[in-house]
């Protein structure tokens, strides 16, 4: 009699089966991959970039620590306490038991793991350095977490006087004009050409409010979509590239991403050909990608990498190619990208003041223009009501 972990009966009887032993019965002691409130698949549960993160960095501990692959996992499956980690844990532990690769266990759950994972696990194992592997890309996962962070954590104040001035503009136009058009009516008051467009407006938004829901969750799938789409990626790039107090920040967010994913890739051991392919898998702006791509044939004809960049000076600073240029020569182009990562990541924050800068009086302008107008709509009737001004 005893215990093993398996995500169902038939893991737990070809793990038994390998240890050449027969199971006279299997109990589950655990509904936890059968019941559907806590599967894998659940819609309500993510693995999340903390999740990812801290399964990396635990498993770089305990195999650093002495610990095989197998005991490893059966520590992070004792500690973990979300459903969909511990799934995964399950999975893993079972197909490293049938011999495949830890590699091979996340490239078959990519819709958890890109790419850069399976290329930077894959280049450990060929050198028998899975553990440091594992080190460096949990701290190329957290740099990137970092980095998301900093750049939502400034946009959020702009976002909230955004989210606030719409919220302030529909209740007006919901709640406000409705009932003062009533007045109107009752005074047979000529309204003026603008308290007739927001009349219109305040009409077609409290027409029906089942509609108003519809429409709006069919313009955030249409925009979901297209953001999506090959032609919607150009336009928004196209945009951020050109919109004077985005493209700053935009174009070193994205040096900043390509710079540290490419330098870990190559400290990972990988071939400088994949190690672009899996970076330009990571960035997401297609001008980059497909100046990434463009790098990788080049380099297949001979041409140095620094070189290719150089090419694209509309895309990379003269900084980075001279930089690319002197680890080349001595070898340590994988810590000069990361060196530069980290240089440029400085940068952001500076960038990134700047936006928040222009933004914030941008918004409050916005708001006060807009609520002024239908105030001014709203008071040129009620003067007229009152007769002290003759409309």
């Amino acid at each position: 009699m005893g215990e093993t972990n398996a995500p169902d009966s038939e893991g737990v009887a070809a793990t038994l089966a390998q240890k050449q032993l027969l199971p006279v019965k299997i109990e589950l002691k655990s509904e936890l991959n059968t019941n559907s409130s806590f599967s894998s698949k659940n819609i309500l549960e993510r693995f999340t970039v903390q999740d990812r993160i801290a399964l990396i960095r635990n498993l770089a501990a305990t195999i650093k620590a002495g610990l095989s692959l197998n005991e490893a996992l059966d520590i992070l499956i004792g500690d973990a306490t979300k459903p969909i980690v511990k799934v995964f844990l399950l999975d893993a532990q079972l197909s490293i038991q049938n011999g495949q690769p830890l590699s091979a266990v996340f490239a078959k759950n990519s819709h958890y793991f890109p790419p850069l994972f399976v290329g930077m696990i894959k280049a450990g194992e060929a050198s028998g350095r899975l553990d440091n592997a594992l080190e460096d890309l949990s701290q190329h996962l957290t740099k990137e977490y970092k980095l998301i962070r900093k750049v939502k954590s400034a946009l959020a104040y702009p976002l909230i006087l955004l989210v606030s001035s719409l919220g302030i503009i529909s209740m007006m136009l919901i709640f406000v004009l409705p009932k003062l058009s009533k007045s109107f009516a009752q005074n047979n008051i000529q309204l003026p050409f603008l308290t007739k467009i927001l009349m219109d407006v305040s009409n077609a938004l409290t027409y029906s409010f089942l509609l108003d829901i519809t429409v709006l969750i069919g313009l955030a799938a249409f925009f979901v979509y297209f953001a999506k789409s090959k032609r919607g990626k150009k336009v928004l790039s196209y945009l951020a590239f050109h919109l004077p107090a985005v493209k700053n920040l935009v174009r070193k967010i994205i040096l900043v991403r390509f710079s540290r994913t490419l330098g870990s890739l190559i400290d990972s051991a990988l071939s400088i050909s994949e190690s672009l392919n899996l970076t330009a898998s990571a960035v997401s702006n297609p001008n980059y990608q497909a100046a990434i791509l463009r790098a990788d044939k080049e380099i297949k004809n001979g041409i140095p990498l620094s070189v290719s960049l150089k090419n694209e000076a509309n895309l990379f600073p003269k900084f980075l190619t001279s930089l690319v240029a002197v680890g080349e020569r001595t070898g340590s182009t994988g810590k000069v990208l990361k060196n530069f990562a980290d240089f440029y990541d400085d940068d952001v924050d500076g960038a990134l003041k700047d936006l928040t800068t222009f933004l914030e009086p941008l918004l409050l302008l916005f708001m006060g223009l807009m609520v002024g107008t239908i105030a001014v709509a709203i008071l040129m009737p009620i003067y007229q009501m009152v007769g002290d001004f003759d409309y």
